[in-house]
């Protein structure tokens, strides 16, 4: 029999709207934090219990409800923040639509207590969706809402929710979240009695460095702070340098007019700016905080704010490429020749105290410590066995580049006499991996893998020309791998890399850049284990990988003529990390090497 259609009664329509913004404890937590912060809190206190299932409650020093109005704060569409339609496009507060209090009151037991400065508190109590009386009783100044029992009146809600463990979690992530967007307001954060989170007023650096502190893979002392303006926005990220990178993009946040968005453009556009310096399928940490005209965007898409319109988008997409593009290349400095140039932060070594429990010259990529040096004959280190055709290769390619006016090749017995006159002293190999170079003031060491990789893969992204194998070569590939090729065959042929199908899961590549001949191998290899993947992040995979295969090897002693050629291109380049977003040069200054022994320079 057809249904006749009715009226919903009124407790079952609050429940379903309801669900619409409260769907766990951290909903709850973001709106109440949101109220915490449009009533000019300074300080913001949550403490949950069981995850917040059980127990939540929130503490602010804002300008508080007066007494009159704690009736209306938890009824529908109910709000101090908009009047007009015109209000809703140059919105200024975090919550807007009215909502908030009366779908939390709508799923549990709220009490509200509030003071306004120079009057009398008052108390109100709302059990899922009835409202008891204001009494008298608050405290000192601002407000303290407390919600217990979230959805005890609606079990199937509750079936939906997590452990406590993973709630509670979720939880502090969203007072993390916004704790980002107003680094002038402290917050802190109870799991029953214990103190979480304490995150003290400070600036908007320093509170990301607090907020991930905890978290291993961020370095500190590697943010990099940028802020740029244009037309009706204005933009301010901070960021970790290449060197220091995720496997997703997790870290990677945006906030618009101090709301955290999803915004794939604006996360796209960060990657982009960090381009080649990171390596395939690596993400950065950055937190971008973009303010924009509100008139020029729009919040009231979805009842949880994360969705946001912008007028400028392509505009705003532009401005945060090129931010990002200038600071993290201002932030890997560039080696010079020229001795006399002032440095500007570069691979510096700080002071410590104590014994240095790691290897003097470890390289760690951050590297610290402290250690010494003497002069030393110019003579490599102990010579073994080694590819006498890798010679050749890494000769060709080095020298591929006419020398500069000045430069000459100078045989190992002239390697002393020479130094003196050179804009760099190279002293020898040590632990089969590092060159160790004096000039200036200062002492380098370079990992020679490493600045080799990142010499080829500049250099194969600008050779040409393609050789025709003349026996193609045949591979076998997994039915992923044969979609992929089928699909962007095209792709690799814009790279001189001719594939064509030879049968059932069967391809062949019959010509490769012909730089590349040495090591068609790993081509193939390169090409059998690619499935999927941007095309971008693709070519930086195929180029780090074919610099990788043609790069000297830990362990292999080299000549020093060929040392001086890769030590000059070292210099030479604009901005020394590998492929792969790690740096390869490590500083120790002259004033540092005074200072580890007592000398007083």
């Amino acid at each position: 029999m057809p249904q006749k259609i009715h009226i919903l009664d009124p407790l079952v329509a609050q429940r379903i709207a309801a669900g619409e913004v409260i769907d766990r404890p951290s909903s709850v937590v973001r709106e109440l934090i949101d109220n915490a912060v449009d009533a000019n809190a300074s300080s913001i206190i949550v403490q949950i219990e069981e995850g917040g299932i059980e127990k939540i409650t929130v503490v602010d020093d804002g300008v508080g409800i007066a007494p009159e109005d704690l009736p209306l704060c938890c009824r529908s569409h109910a709000t101090s923040k908009v009047t007009t339609l015109e209000d809703l496009y140059s919105l200024g507060t975090m919550g807007f639509r009215g909502e908030a209090l009366y779908s939390i009151a709508a799923s549990a037991k709220v009490t509200i207590s509030s003071t306004r400065a120079g009057s009398t508190g008052a108390t109100i109590v709302v059990d899922n969706g009835r409202e008891s009386d204001v009494v008298p009783g608050g405290p000192n100044t601002g407000t303290r809402v407390e919600v217990a029992h979230l959805f005890a009146a609606i079990p199937a809600r509750r079936l939906f929710l997590k452990r406590p463990a993973t709630e509670s979690t979720m939880c502090r992530n969203v007072m993390v979240e916004k704790a980002m967007a107003f680094p002038e307001i402290s917050f802190q954060f109870y799991d029953g009695e214990a103190l979480k989170l304490d995150l003290p007023a400070t600036s908007p650096k320093q509170r990301v460095l607090d907020a991930l502190a905890n978290d291993k893979h961020l370095i500190p002392s590697e943010t990099t702070e940028t802020s740029d303006t244009a037309s009706r926005f204005s933009l301010y990220a901070v960021a970790t340098t290449p060197a220091c990178y995720r496997t997703d993009r997790s870290h990677i946040k945006i906030y618009v007019n101090r709301r955290p968005v999803e915004e794939y453009a604006l996360v796209q556009a960060i990657t982009y700016g960090y381009g080649e310096m990171l390596p395939g399928g690596a993400f950065p940490y950055c937190y971008l905080f973009v303010t924009v005209d509100p008139e020029l965007v729009d919040f009231n898409i979805h009842p949880a704010k994360r969705e946001v319109k912008l007028r400028n988008k392509a505009e705003i997409h532009h401005q945060v490429v090129a931010m990002i593009r200038q600071q993290i290349r201002k932030s890997i400095p560039r080696l010079s020749l020229d001795a006399k140039q002032e440095r500007q932060g570069t691979f510096d070594i700080p002071p410590t105290s104590g014994a240095a429990e790691e290897p003097m010259f470890g390289y760690r990529g951050n590297t610290k410590g402290s250690g010494s040096a003497g002069q030393q004959p110019n003579v490599p280190s102990a010579q073994k066995p080694t590819d006498p055709q890798w010679f050749q290769r890494a000769k060709e390619i080095l020298e591929k580049k006419p020398l500069d006016q000045g430069e000459r090749q100078v045989s190992p017995s002239q390697d002393q006499q020479s130094a003196n006159h050179s804009e760099f002293q190279y002293i020898g190999q040590i632990f089969e991996l590092f060159l160790v170079v004096q000039k200036g003031d200062s002492v380098y060491l370079i990992d020679q893998h490493a600045a080799h990789e990142r010499i080829l893969y500049d250099q194969i992204r600008k050779q040409g020309g393609i050789q025709r194998l003349m026996v193609p070569l045949r591979f076998e590939v997994e039915r992923s791998v044969d979609d992929f090729l089928s699909n962007h065959g095209a792709w690799y042929a814009e790279y001189g890399l001719d594939l064509q199908r030879s049968g059932d899961l069967e391809w062949e590549l019959s010509s490769i850049p012909a730089s590349w001949k040495s090591i068609e191998s790993s081509v193939v290899e390169f090409i059998g284990s690619q499935s999927a993947g941007d095309m971008a992040e693709l070519e930086k995979r195929l180029y780090a990988t074919i610099a990788c295969h043609a790069a000297i090897k830990d362990g292999d002693a080299i000549d020093p003529m060929t040392a001086e050629a890769l030590i000059r291109k070292v210099f030479e380049l604009e901005h020394p990390v590998c492929p792969h977003g790690r740096t390869f040069v490590v500083e120790i200054t002259k004033e540092h090497l005074w200072k580890a022994v007592g000398r007083i320079m």
